[in-house]
């Protein structure tokens, strides 16, 4: 009669470690974030246009979402998950700098219209 060898714990947990190692493997396979950073550098572009530059507060959301800019590309093709988040975050301080800009434009306005006087009336 044959003996059959009961398998050892220590090999039946291989294949398991080698599996986890490759699922981990994989997810440091996520390609670089072209679309998110180019989408972040469009909204820099608005917030600019939109005179982010001559505001002090969306000026400093502006400044934060250059240097995020700068940070995702340098971490392209090294930590693509890392760069992906960054430009997200690129992209939200752009959009607050469009957003405060165009709140202080539409203050501007409605400042300029309240001192002007009425033009059907002249008064």
């Amino acid at each position: 009669m044959e003996k059959h060898r009961a398998v050892k714990p220590r090999h039946a947990v291989l294949p398991l470690a080698l599996t986890l190692i490759g699922g981990i493997d994989c997810g440091a396979n996520i390609p670089p974030p072209n679309n998110e950073w180019a989408a972040a550098q469009a909204d820099v572009g608005r917030a600019q246009a939109a005179g982010a530059p001559n505001n002090p507060d969306a000026r400093l959301h502006l400044q934060l979402a250059l240097e995020d800019l700068a940070a995702s590309k340098k971490l392209f093709d090294e930590d693509n998950k890392r760069a992906t988040s960054i430009a997200a975050l690129a992209r939200a301080e752009a959009q607050l700098a469009f957003s405060l800009s165009k709140e202080a434009s539409a203050e501007a306005q409605a400042r300029s219209a309240e001192t002007a006087p009425d033009r059907t009336t002249g008064r």
